[in-house]
């Protein structure tokens, strides 16, 4: 479904981690957020900067 939306599934991963596994989940963060930083800007954030007025996409970030 992500594809049919112009959303490259690479982008959405799901894992199953006890608490005990917390290293685990610190590598699986830093390596997600290296893949998701080479893909490079979500196509959905160039479409919200696309509609919103200057002023909309401030009140947006507070």
């Amino acid at each position: 479904m992500l594809a049919m939306l112009g959303i490259d599934p690479a982008r959405l991963e799901f894992y199953n981690l006890s608490a005990a596994q917390g290293p685990r989940w610190a590598e699986i963060c830093t390596e997600f957020t290296a893949r998701i930083t080479a893909l490079g800007p979500s196509p959905i954030w160039f479409a919200l900067q696309k509609g919103m007025k200057p002023t909309e996409t401030h009140r947006q970030a507070a």
